[in-house]
């Protein structure tokens, strides 16, 4: 029996991601990946660079050839077509999703991990103290491996999160109809940017387009199988068309292309887990939840959530007295994000059944609007007019002369690198339980410096000395913050 420190149970996004950052630090990893049966194109933001450097696979993916892309031209809810591109300016990345995660493969066998890319996992036996024994085939025979940590990377498989960890989204079921097309000439004369995803909302659903490049692109129509009733696989293709032909702007971009493959069918009806993380066990990415492509997030969830297993793992084995509390930070952030992401997806939906009263809209529209957000909303902050009267006060007053007024420090977990810590946060009424940064800026430091100045520009100078620079506007905004919502109060 082989045993190692982690085994890593799928080698898509999330799987390849953990498995790179835990081997690079010196664990003994085994990938076990399956290949998958068909090819998918999806959409990066340039957020997602951040997570390449962390990672450290920017160079190699941005050496992959794969489409640069400037943003999204969106047509939705009868409205008038938008071109949005990316805030920050930098391009996205439009990936094939089978080079993709075979260049993230790639760079976690780099690092050290063993990949397996023809296992097929039979059994998961959890035993007290976490480890777990897990039995798998490949191409040279059965196998049996012992492991002190398990990640369920295995996405929609969910080869553990589907005993008895998941709960089903019975509110919205969705099939994604998928094919690619080529067109000689490309899409560069029918569309703004040919760089751009294309999204569309019609009736019946809605339809999105990604290139993989200059001649080819991915069509893929969102249906709901209760509503719109799907032939076997023999007939799919002449419901993929004819989804296709009620859709505007889609339906005349592929006018004159060929679809060059069969066009397949996926289940995408969103999922969560009624738990994320045991200890020696935690459901990463599309394992421990599935949201809705509408928004747009599900490869950069998953490293995300890659990630965070990763620095858990590694804070676990090398201080146990954390693992408490690394296990409760990892299911809080993902639940959270799960959270963010469907209150994003159910505001889409509602904007659609305002132009489209069928029941595909309607049944999507309601989501639980009490649940806390995943991060603190700076742009509604902004407009608070509590912080707005604060900033005021701030920039009209000589001297500030502030002093802690309803400070409430809690300890909560926290990353620092790639290990977990329980440091102090703020709870704030109206903030959150849990508050530690505000952009970049530490508001516990930002709060015990305040009272020995009183001068702003002293204040911000001695915040910049003792944390990472930051800009004066993210500052101002932080300070505002905290003095309208009376956590400082002027002396």
């Amino acid at each position: 029996m082989t045993s190692c420190d982690v085994v890593v149970i799928g080698g898509g996004p999330a799987g390849a991601a953990a498995a790179r950052l835990l081997a690079s630090w010196d664990y003994s990893v085994v990938v076990l990946a399956r290949p998958s049966r068909h090819s998918l194109a999806e959409s990066l933001p340039p957020s997602c660079i951040k997570l390449f450097d962390t990672l450290g696979v920017r160079d190699a993916v941005d050496r992959a050839g794969f489409v640069r892309a400037t943003g999204n031209t969106v047509h939705w809810a009868g409205a008038t077509e938008r071109v949005e591109f990316f805030p920050s300016g930098a391009p996205g990345y439009q990936v094939s999703r089978d080079a993709f995660d075979s260049l993230l493969r790639a760079g976690a066998a780099a690092a050290g991990a063993l990949v397996v890319d023809d296992a097929t996992v039979r059994t998961v036996e959890r035993a007290a103290d976490g480890s777990a024994t897990v039995t798998y085939d490949a191409s040279d025979g059965a196998h049996t491996l012992r492991a002190r940590w398990t990640l369920d990377c295995s996405g929609r498989s969910g080869v553990v999160a589907r005993h008895g960890w998941r709960r089903a989204d019975h509110g919205a079921r969705t099939t994604a109809l998928i094919g690619m097309w080529e067109r000689a000439g490309g899409w560069r004369d029918l569309v703004p940017d040919d760089s751009h995803t294309l999204v569309e909302s019609y009736e019946g659903g809605w339809a999105w387009s990604v290139p993989c490049s200059a001649t080819r692109r991915f069509f893929t129509v969102m249906v709901d199988p209760r509503v719109t009733p799907l032939p076997g696989a023999a007939q799919l293709a002449s419901a993929y068309h004819a989804e296709l032909a009620r859709t505007e702007r889609l339906r005349a971009l592929r006018s004159d292309a060929s679809l060059i493959a069969p066009a397949f069918a996926r289940d995408a009806s969103p999922y969560a887990a009624e738990r994320y993380a045991e200890p020696g066990t935690l459901l990463v990415g599309d394992a421990a939840s599935f949201v809705d492509p509408l928004s747009s997030y599900g490869v950069k969830k998953a490293l995300a959530s890659a990630w965070l297993a990763a620095v858990v793992v590694n804070s676990a084995i090398s201080d146990p007295r954390i693992g408490d509390q690394a296990l409760a930070l990892f299911g809080a952030r993902e639940r959270a994000i799960y959270d963010h992401l469907q209150r994003q997806a159910a505001a889409l939906s509602r904007d659609a059944s305002v132009a489209y009263a069928s029941d595909f809209w309607l049944g999507r529209s309601a989501v639980d609007d009490e649940q806390p957000d995943a991060e603190v909303d700076v742009a509604a902050l902004r407009r608070d007019p509590r912080v707005v009267a604060a900033f005021e006060d701030i920039r009209e007053r000589p001297s500030v002369h502030l002093r802690a007024a309803g400070l409430h420090i809690a300890q909560r977990a926290i990353v620092r690198g790639n290990r977990v810590a329980v440091e102090d946060h703020l709870v704030v009424s109206g903030l959150g339980e849990s508050v530690r940064y505000l952009r970049s800026i530490d508001l516990v430091l930002l709060c015990r410096l305040a009272p020995q100045y009183d001068q702003v520009p002293d204040l911000f100078e001695a915040y910049n000395r003792s944390a990472p620079p930051t800009s004066l506007p993210d500052f101002l905004g932080a300070l505002s913050a905290l003095v309208g919502f009376e956590v400082l109060a002027f002396a």
